[in-house]
């Protein structure tokens, strides 16, 4: 085990600064092609379906559309590309560093764009296979990064998730593309260095792999331990000394803020980083274990050698045109980092707002959620506003419940569509919450708009079940009885409702609750502000609301660094279980200074 893992580090080493550099250049580049392409069909996609923004009840439409098809197949097809790209580039590297031959950047690309296409017209259309069922493992640690980074791959997951009834299932599927995944890797030599087809490269993987199975799987396993803590030492490392920066760099008011900016482009580029590593560490141990048993034939000319016919190329040396190139990608990574970061700070200096303050669910943090005690405890604190959730019962009665079910607050398996008022009166919304809570009673929406009449605001989000159609009238109803319309806002995921009140009460300011922000928000012009979960939230964002005359509101902001960020980059409203939190942020001293500890405890969000 110890002699792969040498022999494995032997064959990245002999040409490690321009398989890096290769690498670095190669990854960063398409990574950033694939997302503009994928932004540009995605927009393309949405115009064409005559939706100006991407949100949860139209994203199930945006996906079946044929058009969306296509260009999720088209998108697929480019990053399978590029990957059989960049595997044959590191084989056919690790090929010339065994046979002890330098190579440099211009080889790397061109020898993994000329031996894929020399594939794809062996193979055609089996490459595919060998291609995507390889990718999972492969492609794993890059993954897992940037589905935290890239927000419309996150809610993807997320939807995928709610729709799925057994976690475990999904979890053992999702081990079972990662063993034959696993499994494909092996078969890459064969398919790619001697253009076995897929199949026939997989069980030829497969006869590799059982050669010396247990040595081959420790070391692998090794090899991943070592390569996740590399990982992590360079990322340590490199949040150590951006907070070191900022710490001395940036203004006091701008420190915490910028930590959590900069932060997000170093978390971008650590899953490009960590890709990078798990696929060079990889192909060179698979490559290593088929060289052992399989003579490799000596290899061609390579490109470079081909250039020095040209009298500039002799003139100037490899060395120094390999230098050049260096700096040159260097240069324009630079800029490009650069650029972010200037464009960060010049959006961040004009969003200086007075931020308001929204207790969540009536202010759930010291007293149960969406009862009476909870805005008392909302008023105490000094909140602007308290959020609250409305629900119809079974006798059209309107009453306050965020989930259809009374069984987290109530402890009752039963729907609020299934249960008549007086039913509803009978729970109690407390014991679960604490025992002096108990006898605690769920409360109805009048009585609720009389508890708070000249003592606490009301942000007053409509739920949307399928069986309350009829709700948004009676609300508003309730509302300018109680003469209230100047003293809340109504909220709704659902945009229906929204255009509903605007028709029938415009003077009630209205937000659209969003679950993500992607596309143009010039269409939504039902709502007079957007509420926002807040991890979706930018300078940009807020930038784009505002110049269209709309508020932003972000939820649900528990932790004092998502405040100070929030509070940073302007948004107009901040949803919080824990308003106390969020006033003392706010009202920090302007004399006080972050320590920096506390800044790099905000860097790795501890």
């Amino acid at each position: 085990m110890k002699k792969i893992l040498n022999e494995t580090w032997k064959v990245i080493r002999y040409n490690i600064g321009n398989l890096l550099l290769f690498e670095a250049g190669y990854r960063v580049a398409t990574f950033f092609l694939v997302m503009q392409l994928v932004r540009f069909l995605v927009d393309f996609s949405l115009k064409q379906q005559g939706f100006s923004y991407l949100t949860p009840e139209n994203y199930k439409e945006f996906l079946q559309y044929p058009l969306s098809i296509v260009f999720f197949a088209l998108v697929l097809f480019v990053i399978l590309i590029f990957y059989f790209i960049e595997v044959a580039a590191l084989l056919y590297g690790f090929v010339y560093s065994n046979q002890e031959k330098k190579l440099y950047v211009g080889d790397f690309l061109i020898l993994g764009i000329k031996k894929t296409f020399s594939f794809l017209r062996y193979s055609k259309v089996s490459w595919l296979m060998c291609a995507a069922c390889s990718a999972p493992f492969l492609a794993a640690y890059f993954l897992i990064r940037e589905i935290s980074y890239i927000k419309i791959l996150e809610f993807t997951a997320r939807q995928i998730y709610k729709e799925i009834k057994s976690p475990i299932l999904l979890y053992g599927f999702l081990g079972g593309v990662l063993v034959v995944s696993f499994l494909f890797v092996f078969a890459l030599p064969y398919c790619i260095l001697k253009k076995e087809k897929s199949w026939q490269g997989f069980l030829s993987g497969i006869r590799l792999l059982k050669k010396r199975w247990k040595k081959i799987l420790a070391g692998f396993f090794l090899l991943h331990f070592c390569m996740l803590c590399l990982i992590a030492v360079t990322y340590g490392f490199v949040m150590v000394i951006l907070t070191a920066g900022v710490f001395f760099l940036k203004p006091e008011s701008m420190k915490i803020s910028s930590i959590f900016a900069y932060s997000e482009y170093v978390n971008m580029a650590l899953g490009i980083y960590a890709g990078g590593v798990q696929l060079i560490g990889s192909i060179a141990f698979v490559y290593v274990i088929y060289a052992k048993f399989h003579a490799q034939p000596r290899e061609k000319t390579i490109f470079s050698k081909k250039l020095e016919q040209f009298s500039w190329y002799s003139k100037l040396g490899r060395r120094k045109i390999a230098r050049i190139f260096t700096m040159a990608v260097i240069l324009i990574e630079g800029i490009y980092f650069g650029y972010l970061v200037i464009n960060h700070d010049n959006t961040l200096s004009h969003l200086a707002t007075d931020t308001e303050i929204t207790a969540h669910r009536g202010g759930a943090w010291k007293a149960p959620e969406n009862t009476l005690s909870a805005l008392q405890y909302t008023i105490d604190s000094g909140a602007d506003y308290a959020e609250i959730d409305i629900q119809e019962t079974k006798d059209g009665e309107l009453i306050l419940l965020h989930d259809d079910s009374f069984k987290r607050t109530a402890g009752v398996k039963k729907n609020v569509w299934d249960m008549t008022l007086k039913e509803v009166e009978k729970l109690d919304a407390g014991a679960s919450f604490h025992k002096k809570f108990r006898g605690e009673k769920i409360p109805e929406f009048t009585d609720v708009l009389k508890f708070c009449k000249g003592k606490l605001d009301l942000n007053i989000e409509i739920k949307y079940n399928g069986k309350n159609k009829g709700i948004v009238n009676k609300v508003v109803r309730a509302i300018k009885e109680n003469h209230f319309e100047e003293h809340c806002v109504v909220t709704s995921m659902n945009y229906q409702f929204l255009k509903q009140i605007k028709k029938i009460a415009p003077e009630i300011r209205t937000g659209y609750i969003m679950t993500m922000t992607y596309g143009g928000v010039q269409g939504i012009e039902a709502a007079d502000f957007f509420s926002v979960k807040h991890t979706y939230v930018d300078e940009q964002f807020i930038t784009q609301a505002h110049a269209l005359g709309k508020e932003v509101h972000v939820w649900t902001v528990n932790y004092k660094g998502d405040a100070k960020r929030m509070l940073d980059v302007g948004a107009d409203n901040i949803i919080t279980d824990d308003p106390i939190m969020v006033r003392k942020v706010q009202n920090q001293e302007s004399g006080s200074s972050t320590g920096y500890m506390e800044l790099l405890k905000y860097a790795f969000r501890f």
